[in-house]
């Protein structure tokens, strides 16, 4: 493939797990096209480190990704790591929730935070009568008549399943996968799969026994007839022995690699040639020097011209470099919080209680955490025999400003007081240690979708700039990975088209 300058060129900025999908990807399909991958700090793999020290290991950003979502998985087994696809331990299908100051496991069987089993909520200390029977109100609750106007998870979850819920339960955990303010967040940009379920179903519990019911008849012998009326007597039988039906081994969403997350950024990072990725060396300004081609001023001082550009930055790195009108606008009104997680490793015989489950998540007016994993408790191969190593979160929208405000020793003194209100003395901690992640979790909030949409449309009228990134289309290591590789392909798609 020729162009009329000679070899094409592509330019993908930031090195984190979204830049090097994208990377990859060109590589694997246009060897031919020169592909140049510029990253700002020395390292690649961005959120994603994994740090072995003393026969520990320990994952400073995401520990997993979603099963459900495909990508990441499929490039794993990809660079033959299918291998060393791990899943969580059996004992960590159990979660715990602070209420207070006790742990008390979350309801068997919640799935999105929402409920598929009754007998577990019923006697769950986690709420009050009342508060059981609002959830139940759910059920009752009928598909909108047309399309909702974006609106917060809180305010979702509120008309789902009522306060007590949404403050002691559902919040806590949609909440916390964004280290966000559940009152701010976007329904639509941060679970869009629930907002599916209500507008086809207006119940979330109906939806997700409706999905489960033809998951069955699929895969049975005999085809069973499909009822959609959900008033159906047979329907509402159906459903109640659903909701009462006995526990199962639960399969867990999540799946890591044996030797931690950094391993897909080495095998990616391998994958690549060497003259094709540049550490310390970032973008400082891009414009368009004619109509096929794109100038980069890079942080080394030179300038270098490129027929397309994979802008895997951050939002707020975006807005600053990208010369496309009113984008950069747009970009920098995403916020962002900033978070910090603290690893301990004791001696398990020295703990008050088991670390039986996989954590525990802690509502806004529960403590200063916002999440604590056990570790050696979630994933096999994490410490050694007899040791335990525990991760908890901090700052986030629940306290912004507390990187800024605290040193690592303030970080592990805040932790270890929290840590052991909850459980009790660690006894002798054999090391802490501390990762910070300043202005790195995006907060897609109320009327994110549409931002996008507009900034989406402002780049199709000067082609050529491609973004991706955990603050688009979605924060996970999957949606990270799928957006990477499409925007590989689209730049390719559009150079290829310009022959």
């Amino acid at each position: 493939m020729k162009m009329r300058g000679g070899v094409p060129r592509i330019l993908v900025v930031g090195g984190g797990i979204t830049g090097l999908a994208a990377a990859y990807e060109l590589s694997l399909h246009a060897p031919e096209v020169e592909t140049l991958l510029v990253e700002e700090r020395a390292r690649l793999g961005g959120n994603v480190l994994t740090v072995q020290r003393d026969g520990f290991l320990l994952d400073g950003g995401p520990d997993s990704f979603l099963r459900t979502k495909p990508a990441a998985a499929e490039l794993c087994r990809e660079l033959g790591l299918g291998d060393d696809l791990v899943q969580p331990l059996p004992s960590a299908h159990r979660v715990y929730v602070v209420r207070a100051e006790e742990l008390v496991p979350l309801p068997a069987g919640m799935a999105l935070a929402v409920p598929t089993r009754l007998r577990p909520l019923v006697e769950s200390p986690l709420l009050g009568w009342w508060g059981k029977l609002r959830i139940l109100g759910d059920l009752f609750i009928d598909a909108p008549a047309e399309e909702a106007q974006d609106q917060s998870v809180e305010a979702f979850l509120l008309r789902h399943f009522g306060r007590q819920a949404t403050e002691r339960l559902a919040g806590p955990l949609l909440g916390g996968i964004f280290a966000g303010d559940i009152e701010r967040l976007s329904m639509q940009s941060t679970f869009p799969q629930l907002i599916d379920i209500e507008r086809r179903h207006g119940s979330l519990i109906r939806g997700l026994f409706a999905a489960e019911s033809r998951r069955a008849q699929s895969d049975a012998t005999e085809r069973l007839p499909v009822r959609d009326d959900p008033l159906d007597p047979r329907n509402l039988i159906d459903l109640v022995r659903w909701l009462q039906r006995a526990r199962r081994a639960p399969v867990s969403p999540f799946m890591s690699l044996r030797r931690g997350m950094g391993t897909l950024v080495d095998a990616l990072a391998q994958r690549l040639p060497a003259r094709a990725v540049n550490t310390q060396a970032g973008l400082r300004e891009l414009r368009r020097c004619d109509d096929a081609h794109w100038e980069a001023l890079l942080s080394n001082g030179r300038r270098e011209r490129f027929d397309a550009v994979v802008a895997c930055l951050p939002a707020h790195a975006a807005a600053g470099v990208l010369g496309v009108d009113r984008v950069g606008a747009e970009l920098s009104a995403i916020p962002y919080v900033s978070t910090a997680t603290v690893f301990f490793a004791v001696e398990s015989s020295r703990l008050k209680r088991p670390l039986d489950g996989s954590g525990f998540i802690v509502p806004r007016s529960e403590g200063r955490l916002l999440a604590s994993t056990w570790v050696s408790s979630k994933w096999p191969n994490r410490a050694p025999e007899g040791m335990a190593l525990i991760r908890v979160f901090l700052g986030g929208a629940r306290e912004p400003q507390l990187l800024g405000t605290s040193g690592d020793d303030d970080l592990v003194a805040i932790a270890t007081s929290e840590l052991e209100r909850l459980l009790g003395p660690l006894g002798a901690v054999l090391f802490t240690h501390v990762f910070r992640w300043p202005l790195a979790n995006p907060q897609p909030l109320v009327g994110h979708r549409e931002r996008m949409q507009r900034v989406r449309r402002r780049l199709a009228a000067a082609p050529g700039i491609y973004l991706a990134g955990s603050a688009y289309e979605g924060v996970g290591i999957s949606d990270c990975i799928r957006q990477g590789r499409s925007a590989a392909l689209e730049a390719l798609g559009q150079i290829r088209a310009a022959v």
